[in-house]
């Protein structure tokens, strides 16, 4: 039996987004920027199709006239919500109707894609149908997490876009579609993970966090460094796992830099050439966690409010005291006090920002 040539990128996830086209709005135009060194093909080769992915039982019938470009390109990823590569430098790969089959959709190209495996690589598509498939209320396509403005896309119910001219302003995501380059074949040597959580330089991490990254095509198992310096291996030490994510067997210390390194294994070798990532994890829980530990905040003597008092909540645990009424589901919460100047004051929170894992995290 003889086995076609093939790299797949994404596997394994099932988040949905917009790329390669949008199922959710009438019409789409997408571009995505695959490096050569994610593809990391063996050699130079001919891309005969696509395939891309989605729930076997989702419904792309109003979502199913696509337009597909490949083109080459030296940019990693885009600049600015308005950074379209010129329709100039694609290739017109397909037009046609695509089918969800048992939850892959595959796009064969008349005339192969020549790929030269030094260049990054464009996928580009459009869908032309009107209508709008209602998927749960949400996207469909399986996309990963990528680079920083891997992807930028229009999506509209009303305009179709024209990819001999985009429209002036996009939206730019940070993931890509989950899919598969026929025709190529992977290099032996995989390539490097890309690290997906913590993101690069994130702060107020929590202090046991599980370290995630995209499936490796042709890796067996990974490898994980982490330390507190520069490649530092002090709290792990190229510690071997099987799958894509990793959490320290201790809490990590608080209020502390950390550096991880993820290294992918495979039947050829190891992925060389690496970087770290670098995260901080969160302070210690609040002082003011509690009533009795209450901050003191200075009374300003005029509505300029030229002293401030900082603080935040990461760590800080619920008291079960909230007043009446107070709207919304209280998980945590902390203490402030101040000696009355007057018989009103006004008490005011400024530049309210979440630093956590989730939105409600300040």
């Amino acid at each position: 039996m003889t086995l076609s040539a093939q790299i797949t990128l994404g596997s394994g996830s099932t988040d949905v987004g917009v790329a390669p086209i949008s199922t959710y709005y009438g019409y789409s135009y997408v571009q995505q920027i695959f490096t050569k060194q994610e593809i990391n093909a063996n050699a130079a080769g001919n891309i005969t199709g696509l395939k891309f992915y989605i729930d076997p039982s989702m419904s792309i019938s109003n979502s199913s006239q696509w337009v597909v470009y490949l083109g080459l390109t030296n940019k990693t990823s885009f600049s600015s919500d308005s950074d379209w590569i010129p329709g100039a430098q694609l290739t017109q790969v397909f037009s046609g109707t695509v089918s969800n089959n048992n939850g892959v959709i595959e796009v064969v190209f008349p005339t192969p894609f020549a790929y030269n495996n030094t260049s990054n690589l464009v996928i580009a598509a459009e869908e032309n149908s009107a209508g709008y498939d209602n998927n749960d209320y949400d996207e469909a396509m399986y996309v990963y997490n990528g680079a920083q403005n891997s992807t930028i896309y229009y999506k509209d119910d009303y305009t179709n876009p024209d990819p001999a001219s985009p429209p002036a302003t996009g939206n730019l995501v940070n993931y890509k579609s989950v899919v598969t380059f026929e025709g190529l074949s992977s290099n032996p040597v995989p390539a490097c993970p890309i690290v997906t959580y913590p993101a690069n330089n994130a702060t107020f991490i929590p202090l046991t966090p599980t370290i995630t990254w995209n499936n490796t095509a042709g890796a067996t198992s990974y490898k994980v460094s982490i330390g507190t310096s520069p490649g530092g291996t002090s709290i792990a030490n190229q510690v071997s796992v099987t799958t894509n994510s990793y959490t320290p067997s201790a809490a990590l210390a608080p209020n502390t830099t950390h550096y991880v390194k993820i290294v992918a294994v495979g039947s050829g070798g190891e992925s060389s050439g690496c970087t770290e990532q670098m995260f901080t994890t969160a302070p210690p829980p609040p002082a003011n966690d509690e009533c009795a530990t209450a901050i003191t905040i200075p009374v300003n003597p005029n509505l300029n409010c030229g002293t401030v008092t900082a603080g935040y909540t990461i760590g800080a645990t619920d008291s079960g005291t909230a007043p009446s009424p107070c709207y919304g589901q209280a998980d945590d919460d902390v203490w402030f006090k101040f000696v009355a100047t007057a018989t009103t004051h006004k008490i005011s929170l400024l530049n309210i920002t979440s630093v956590g894992s989730t939105a409600g995290d300040t």
